[in-house]
């Protein structure tokens, strides 16, 4: 709710529609779909905090990591383009 988090945000959502652009439906992803996402875009770092995965990593613990499913992705195997979900619908 602080306004010094609007632009972590706005990045987030910049990074999200370069996968899912705009005027994408969202009805028909899956969880591992959302999930794959989020990996994707956790793992990309940011000039703030570098990869947020790694922050998450060091304040909550891989048990929780792992329990939301969270996995890291290596930098050359980052996908942020509509390519990583691919829609069988």
């Amino acid at each position: 709710m602080r306004s010094s988090q609007k632009d972590g945000l706005k990045q987030a959502h910049t990074i999200l529609r370069m996968v899912l652009p705009k005027g994408t439906s969202f009805e028909f992803l899956t969880q591992w779909d959302v999930n794959l996402l989020v990996n994707h875009i956790n793992s990309t770092p940011r000039e703030s905090l570098g990869a947020p995965y790694n922050v998450a990593l060091e304040t909550m613990g891989e048990n929780v990591l792992n329990t939301f499913q969270l996995r890291p992705i290596a930098p050359d195997e980052v996908n942020l383009t509509p390519k990583l979900i691919r829609f069988s619908h």
